[in-house]
């Protein structure tokens, strides 16, 4: 389970273990384009736990999470074994890495808003630049999304270059002044 890019487990106390996905295929989901980002949003307001509710239900793996996150019966909430705090906190953990994508914790954070995020968009790149079919690119969340895609791209990912190859420029240079040591001595 890959918990730097989103993935997590919950036990309770009794032992159960349920896990949490956040996938492309996951995240679509949850809604249209523009419900998964006013979702996301939700989970930083006064219905948080009640969006974190729907969410967690939405990428757990196990087919019946009730236990762990509650549910609803005519008349009344059920609460399950996890705070509604928890719930918050995990929601958006799982959010963070499937929309949004923690793969560069360093960058100066200056992404751009969008109301909406299309799934398919992201589904497709997967597949057209890193070669994935569509099974393996809707498993992925987007913190593995950029991740795989620095790795392929890291000229593309970095708008400095780092990477430790010369320019060509920098490479005939290089060359000139290794001939003309060569030469001279």
């Amino acid at each position: 389970m890959l918990v730097e890019c989103g993935f997590s487990r919950v036990t309770t106390l009794e032992g159960v273990e349920y896990s949490f996905t956040p996938s492309f295929r996951r995240i679509a989901a949850l809604g249209t384009p523009h419900e998964i980002v006013a979702l996301f949003a939700g989970l930083h307001g006064p219905k948080a736990a009640q969006d974190a509710t729907y969410v967690l239900a939405c990428l757990c793996d196990q087919e019946d999470p009730t236990p762990l996150i509650g549910w609803r019966e005519p008349g009344a909430w059920r609460e399950g074994a996890m705070p509604p705090s928890m719930k918050v906190l995990l929601a958006r953990h799982l959010m963070t890495h499937g929309i949004a994508g923690k793969a560069r914790p360093d960058s100066k954070g200056e992404g751009k808003y969008s109301d909406r995020f299309d799934v398919a968009e992201y589904v497709a790149a997967a597949r057209v630049h890193l070669g994935l079919s569509s099974a393996d690119a809707e498993a992925l969340s987007m913190t593995e999304f950029q991740s795989m895609f620095a790795m392929k791209y890291p000229k593309a990912s970095d708008g400095e270059g780092s990477r430790d190859v010369p320019t060509r420029d920098q490479y005939e240079a290089a060359m000139a002044a290794f001939e003309e040591r060569r030469r001279g001595n």
